[in-house]
């Protein structure tokens, strides 16, 4: 959850006051008013980190995807097969029945790893769990009441084992009744 203030671990090592020199205009750093680029974020992060860890030499383009598509039949394509986290922003009336069925089944221990609806095509259509990796789903709402009904039906689902993790409320249009909501569950 990156918000733009600096987490307290980062700001002036724990020092108060710190103060810079005069007639030198220097760059912004983090603990600057509270605030923190991106830059600096993920240079603290590589600097904590002891040296094990080593940057994917995979091209992030061959593991990440954004489609714009009709979430029941991109499910049923596979489009979901191998993923770790889905992303969905329905309409205000909610998700598809048949995208709340498939996020409500139970995860399939014995379904094989699958990046491709291929990888699953020797196994009968009802019984492949489209959403069978996902393991985060964030769902982000601009209906409120679709929310709340899609979520009662994923959190009490027994079989699911989703759990609310963080719902955040946005005002992106001040002066209006419309808040944006976006919600992460994790099984």
């Amino acid at each position: 959850h990156i918000t733009g203030r600096t987490p307290k671990k980062f700001q002036n090592n724990g020092k108060k006051g710190s103060r810079r020199k005069q007639g030198r205009k220097q760059k912004s750093r983090p603990g600057d008013n509270g605030e923190m680029s991106i830059k600096d974020l993920m240079d603290s992060m590589v600097s904590e980190n002891d040296g094990s860890a080593r940057p994917p030499q995979n091209d992030p383009s061959e593991r990440v995807t954004y489609m714009q598509a009709n979430a029941a039949s991109a499910l049923h394509r596979g489009e979901a097969l191998g993923a770790n986290v889905l992303i969905v922003d329905p309409p205000r009336r909610g998700l598809d029945e048949a995208v709340l069925q498939q996020l409500c089944l139970p995860r399939n221990s014995k379904q094989p790893y699958a990046e491709k609806a291929s990888m699953v095509s020797h196994l009968p259509r009802h019984t492949v769990n489209w959403t069978n990796d996902v393991r985060t789903l964030i769902y982000v709402s601009c209906g409120f009441d679709a929310l709340a009904r899609d979520l009662d039906q994923l959190l009490t689902s027994s079989s699911s084992g989703w759990k609310l993790e963080s719902a955040t409320g946005y005002v992106l249009f001040p002066g209006s009744n419309h808040v944006e909501t976006v919600v992460v569950i994790r099984r």
